[in-house]
Parts: structure tokens; C-alpha cells; sequence
């Protein structure tokens, strides 16, 4: 009796691990995927289109906007997604400090627009074996930057 117990509940953590780890389909993500996991995350997501007709997202942490965008698409699936934020400044920012953060931070590459605000990126490839969690620490990643640049530009 003890041996079908135990069996039993290796069984179920075994279906429990591969629940948590939940895998994102080979061919990526689709924009209603990326929504669904915004919404369960507690996030707002308000699914649009750019200007060039493919999906965007608009979305907000931590008192930031950002928009996410989809990139390498087959059909509605698309490989990999950018993160990305604008900060519109009374009077710019500079070239120095751009390249500054670039050069001292990993993860989020920043640039400037041409009245010279900035704005910070961030490239998730989401295909290929790649889960939700994985998502979510990369997500992890993304809010934690917004947050140190907007401390770095005195947002």
C-alpha cells in the first residue's frame, strides 16, 4: 500500500512539474497568448497594432507605459518579442549618458529619438523550448531595468 501511495505522488509532483513548467509552443507565441499571460501576471494589456499592422501590446509596471512588440511572425505565431519604453524629457538627454548606460548596464539597450528623449529596449525570444517562467524572469528582468533607468534619467 505504501509503494501505490508513494508512487502515486511521484506521479502527481511529476504532473505538477511540468504544469509550472509550462512550455511556450515551438513557433512562439501569439499575441492573445501574450495578453492571457500579462492578465494572469496582474498586468493590463491592451492588444492594438502598429503602424505597420502587426500586433502590439500596451502595457504599464511600476508607473511606466511600454509596449510590447512582435517579431519573426509566421501566421500568429511569432518568435520573439521587444519590450520597449519612451521617456519624453522637458530638455532631452544626452548622447554621454545613453552611451553610459549602454556600456554599464546589460539586458536593456537604451537610445535616443530625434528631440533626444530616451528610450530602452529589451528582445525576448519566446520559441524553441522556452517556458512561462523563463518568460517571467525575463519580464523580472524588464520591470527591474525600467526601474533603475528611470532612476538613471530622474524620471
Amino acid at each position: 500500500m505504501k509503494a501505490v501511495i508513494l508512487a502515486a505522488g511521484v506521479a502527481l509532483a511529476a504532473i505538477s512539474s511540468a504544469a509550472a513548467a509550462q512550455t511556450i509552443h515551438k513557433d512562439g507565441m501569439t499575441a492573445q497568448e501574450v495578453v492571457s499571460w500579462l492578465h494572469k501576471s496582474g498586468y493590463k494589456a491592451e492588444l492594438t497594432k502598429d503602424s505597420q499592422g502587426d500586433p502590439k501590446i500596451n502595457s504599464a509596471a511600476g508607473g511606466v507605459n511600454f509596449a510590447i512588440h512582435f517579431y519573426d511572425c509566421a501566421a500568429s505565431r511569432c518568435k520573439a518579442i521587444q519590450f520597449s519604453a519612451g521617456f519624453d524629457l522637458k530638455d532631452g538627454f544626452t548622447l554621454e549618458k545613453i552611451n553610459a548606460w549602454n556600456r554599464e548596464h546589460r539586458y536593456l539597450k537604451g537610445y535616443l529619438d530625434k528631440e533626444m528623449d530616451p528610450y530602452v529596449e529589451y528582445d525576448v525570444n519566446v520559441n524553441a523550448g522556452r517556458t512561462i517562467s523563463g518568460l517571467d524572469d525575463d519580464f523580472g528582468v524588464w520591470t527591474g531595468m525600467i526601474d533603475d533607468f528611470t532612476k538613471y534619467i530622474d524620471w
